[in-house]
């Protein structure tokens, strides 16, 4: 089967998934978002000048990464996306290595992410990207929101949380530390100086 065509028929599946499974409470792991992973996970094949194949495999992970919000938990959603993605492929004409490799893509983004290769170091820095744009004073709004709404906790300590997740996180592929690592800075000082205002 046509590697391009199998693209089009799996965006058409991921988008029904999240128009038909969405919930009010996804306000941020929804369809935009994962709509702007696939953008920013191209952007960076582009960079890296990836043959066909690997942005195949880069296309379907971030597709499929966090469809597993729809049917499953928030600790569990990467193994729900990864079978999704399976059951998706199952009559499909594609090599099960590939599948494999898209599934590793999938999980290599479960917190704390240690990816192996380049294609998952893409993936993991496509997914959090924003993390070093302006994006993210309206994104960490949102994550907090839909936690809040998934788990009926407060968060109290979420600036000092956001604060460390961004302090220990680092982008993995050399085009994203040169891209966005000034941008996640000023992050970080919005931060500390929002924590120092309250």
């Amino acid at each position: 089967m046509e590697l391009t065509y199998t693209e089009y028929l799996a965006e058409k599946f991921v988008v029904d998934l999240f128009t038909r499974l969405t919930s009010a409470n996804l306000v941020y792991h929804n369809l935009s978002h994962t709509e702007r992973v696939v953008v920013r996970t191209m952007e960076i094949a582009d960079y890296y000048e990836l043959n066909n194949q690997d942005r195949f495999v880069l296309s379907m992970a971030a597709w499929f990464h966090d469809t597993g919000h729809l049917v499953a938990d928030i600790d569990s959603h990467e193994e729900a996306g990864v079978l999704l993605m399976r059951s998706f492929f199952m009559d499909k004409d594609i090599d099960a290595m590939l599948i494999d490799v898209i599934s590793d893509c999938i999980m290599v983004t479960k917190f704390p992410p240690s990816p192996k290769t380049l294609l998952e170091e893409i993936i993991c820095d496509a997914d959090t990207y924003h993390f070093g744009t302006r994006e993210f004073e309206i994104t960490d709004k949102l994550v907090k929101r839909e936690f809040q709404l998934r788990t009926k906790k407060k968060f109290t300590n979420w600036c000092n949380d956001t604060l460390k997740l961004l302090e220990t996180h680092h982008f993995f592929t050399a085009y994203c530390r040169n891209t966005l690592e000034k941008g996640k800075q000023a992050n970080i000082e919005r931060l500390k100086n929002e924590i120092r205002s309250n």
